[in-house]
């Protein structure tokens, strides 16, 4: 099995360009402040929708630029 993860990095670089805080996106995207930091936490995995709505707002960067996929149990933390 596979999971997508976030790279928090590229998303906080994104953040930053845009001067953007978590609550600011979160607003703009439609999802609550709290998901979404779950999210960039790593605490949750992106759905594909969630994914979809980021890849539409930050429209410069990539799938590969914004997501991470992952074999489950490689890189999870404990």
């Amino acid at each position: 099995m596979f999971r997508v993860v976030l790279n928090r990095d590229n998303l906080e670089k994104a953040m930053l360009r845009r001067n953007l805080s978590c609550k600011l996106l979160a607003g703009k995207i439609g999802l609550s402040p709290s998901y979404l930091s779950r999210i960039i936490t790593g605490k949750q995995n992106p759905t594909a929708s969630v994914r979809q709505t980021l890849l539409d707002y930050f429209k410069t960067y990539s799938f590969d630029d914004l997501f991470t996929i992952q074999e489950n149990g490689v890189g999870e933390r404990n």
